[in-house]
């Protein structure tokens, strides 16, 4: 059984779309719309439709073909990406081949004009806004690059029909980005419905398909990093092992930001007074597109900038020592940052330090 996927005749100009068909779910449509900014030119080959699909390939053990034009780069990428996948999590993951109607030998071609210019996934979060202050503001040295364009997307944590929630997002990363004199594009995608297996292990494909639509205009796409090196979670979705093999000659995949523990990089951020207006890291409270406070991910949020000594940050709110007594951790990848938080607290009160240290070292509670 073989999953296959082409572009879309209907494809145009602000609404990208592919035509996947599968035996398990007959004919859907994946589509990418731009619903703020410059849109991304319809592309000439499959890469970002490849990228997006090759979870779903794993999951089902189906092979991926593409009735179109793809990269020989990303073709050899991807199958070392398969190799780590299925290494890594085989309970989910099953090898599988990925052909193509047409290979398009790029091995010998550069990245071409835009080689000084990357887009970037821009959530409005801690790791996504240092990124792109790190790049306008040259703190990543020879690896800092002029921003084309921040890309704020619509369908992950955001569901489709949360508009409020988007709006209130895109105000949001458009002031942040603002300070930086960066655009943002907005972009909507139903990739979660058909083509998502498991968001923890799967997001890194999606982010990087999104990104890898707007080769008109960059030849990097910069995901930032949103673990350190001193604590890699692995397997995560978005790591540094895998997501670089996410791309083509024309395109490559930086994984930018691993060398800063969260608490630095809210160092970095946090006198910037719109940052401290409009991050946004929460992903679970009651209105998408803005901050609960007192979710997981923002108490730990305002521990971060706790620590790195920029007080109380208005759209987060205070340390509350009774709201983090009552959480516990649910992922891997949260308890190493609490892990990576321990021997940055020093200026905590022993109440808030105890709870830090009892979520470091908590078990995993699904």
């Amino acid at each position: 059984d073989v999953i296959r996927a082409a572009l879309s005749p209907r494809s145009d100009v602000g609404r990208i779309v592919a035509s996947v068909d599968t035996d398990h779910a007959g004919h859907q449509d994946l589509w990418w719309e731009t619903a703020t900014g410059n849109p991304p030119a319809v592309p000439e080959r499959l890469d970002a439709v490849a990228v997006a699909l090759i979870t779903k390939a794993m999951n089902f053990g189906q092979d991926l073909h593409l009735e179109g034009p793809v990269s020989w780069t990303l073709l050899a990428n991807l199958e070392e990406y398969v190799e780590a996948w299925t290494t890594w999590r085989p309970d989910i993951f099953r090898p599988v081949s990925i052909s193509a109607a047409e290979v398009v030998d790029d091995r010998a071609d550069g990245p071409g004009p835009n080689a000084t210019r990357t887009v970037l996934a821009a959530s409005g979060g801690v790791d996504s806004t240092y990124a792109l202050h790190a790049h306008a503001r040259g703190l990543f040295g020879r690896r800092s690059l002029e921003v084309a364009d921040a890309v704020l997307i619509q369908g992950f944590d955001i569901p489709l029909d949360a508009d409020a929630g988007w709006r209130a997002a895109h105000r949001s990363v458009t002031a942040i980005a603002e300070t930086v004199g960066v655009t943002v594009v907005g972009l909507r995608t139903n990739w979660r419905a058909v083509a998502d297996p498991e968001w923890e292990m799967s997001f890194g494909t999606a982010l990087a398909a999104c990104l890898l639509l707007f080769t008109d205009r960059a030849a990097v796409a910069t995901v930032a990093a949103d673990s350190s090196y001193g604590h890699l979670t692995l397997p995560w979705g978005s790591n540094a092992i895998t997501q670089p093999l996410l791309a083509s000659a024309a395109m490559r995949v930086a994984y930018l930001g691993g060398g800063s523990t969260r608490t630095r990089k809210c160092a970095v951020i946090g006198d910037d007074p719109q940052v401290r207006r409009h991050i946004r890291v929460c992903w679970e409270g009651p209105d998408a597109g803005r901050n609960c406070g007192r979710c997981e991910k923002c108490q730990r949020t305002k521990l971060n900038f706790a620590a790195a000594g920029r007080g109380t940050i208005e759209a987060l709110g205070p340390v509350d020592v009774e709201g983090l007594r009552s959480l516990d951790v649910r992922s891997v990848a949260a308890r190493d940052l609490y892990r990576e938080l321990v021997p940055e607290m020093a200026t905590f009160d022993p109440d808030v330090a105890e709870q830090v240290q009892r979520l470091a070292h908590s078990d995993i509670t699904r």
